[in-house]
């Protein structure tokens, strides 16, 4: 059965099973539209009532599906779903935040057949300078777009706002002390969980900077994301990918935790779960592809939390990096 979270001090009430947008933006892996609307029902058939997407799953297509679907669901529930969604900016966005911004969000509208977002975020990674990681801007860069949130927000175009907590962490750490956001999304899954405690010595992964505390203490929501890391924590990768990604790493890495399906649950599920665990995590939001792999998700809801000595065998892991050490600093 699904249960509930308050995100932050929003008011909303979300599933703890959301629905990502990258799957059924055909992102992460081989799908059909069909089988995109099957999911779409089975989330709502189930309980879930938060969907979180983006124009950049499959140019739009993660956008338009959900409003396809959202608009012909029976007895008119689609109405009653939370929609999340976000503009990211390219280079050519750079000289004019305030409107690339503000056309991002009516496009959105327009894919999602909708008059309002109920949370639009800014997707890019935020660092010191521009392109120190792939789509990131300025701190500077990031106030100014989140300034046109703001405003959006007061138009009654979106009823909240919020980022991707991404990039490097003392930046992301400033932007959420200084704008007022309603939420942020945090990467935390199995093979890095940063977002909650630092990372022990000498660790060669992204600090992801302790989000989930500060954002605790501020009211913010936290939406909880990667917790497959790419398809990672799954069965295996089905998809085509750079053996040197963060992706393909972590695929790596992940054999190491193998020992938590000895009683036949999944790796995939215990992603879950372990997301879940967090209490400042209100919705995690796996981008699922099928109705299989979200009825994989959901069963999380139920499962028991890992136990002490189940995390004391990760803590030893991840205390090597779960032998395979990052080359350099990736987010990605």
């Amino acid at each position: 059965m699904m249960r509930y979270r308050k995100l932050g001090r929003t008011g909303l009430v979300v599933s703890e099973i959301g629905l990502g947008g990258g799957g059924i933006g055909h992102v992460w892996g081989e799908t059909t539209d069909d089988a995109i609307a099957e999911t779409i029902q089975l989330a709502m058939d189930e309980g879930i009532n938060f969907f979180d997407v983006a124009p950049s799953y499959g140019a739009g297509a993660a956008e338009r599906n959900l409003g396809r679907s959202l608009l012909e669901a029976p007895s008119g529930i689609g109405r009653d779903m939370l929609v999340a969604t976000k503009v990211s900016l390219s280079e050519d966005d750079l000289d004019d935040i305030p409107g690339a911004v503000e056309r991002g969000i009516h496009e959105s509208l327009e894919r999602l057949r909708r008059e309002r977002i109920d949370v639009f975020q800014l997707h890019n990674t935020i660092t010191s300078e521009r392109g120190h990681f792939r789509r990131s801007i300025s701190l500077d860069d990031a106030m100014l777009a989140v300034e046109t949130l703001q405003r959006l927000k007061q138009d009654g175009l979106t009823r909240f706002v919020g980022i991707t907590g991404m990039g490097e962490a003392e930046r992301v750490r400033e932007v959420l002390r200084r704008a007022e956001l309603d939420t942020v999304q945090c990467y935390y899954n199995l093979l890095n969980d940063s977002n909650a405690r630092p990372l022990p010595a000498g660790s060669s992964l992204h600090d992801h900077g302790q989000l989930l505390p500060l954002a605790a203490e501020l009211g913010v929501g936290v939406i909880g994301i990667r917790n497959l890391s790419g398809g990672a924590l799954s069965g295996g990768l089905d998809r085509e990918f750079d053996p040197q990604s963060l992706v393909a790493m972590d695929a790596r890495r992940a054999e190491a935790l193998r020992f938590l399906e000895a009683e036949g649950i999944p790796l995939s599920r215990w992603s879950a779960r372990f997301a879940l665990q967090q209490p400042a995590i209100s919705s995690v939001v796996p981008g699922v592809k099928n109705s299989d792999e979200l009825a994989d998700q959901i069963a999380a809801v139920d499962m028991a939390d890992a136990d002490d000595e189940q995390l004391a065998r990760i803590d030893a892991l991840r205390a090597r990096d779960f032998g395979l050490p990052q080359p350099d600093d990736r987010v990605l």
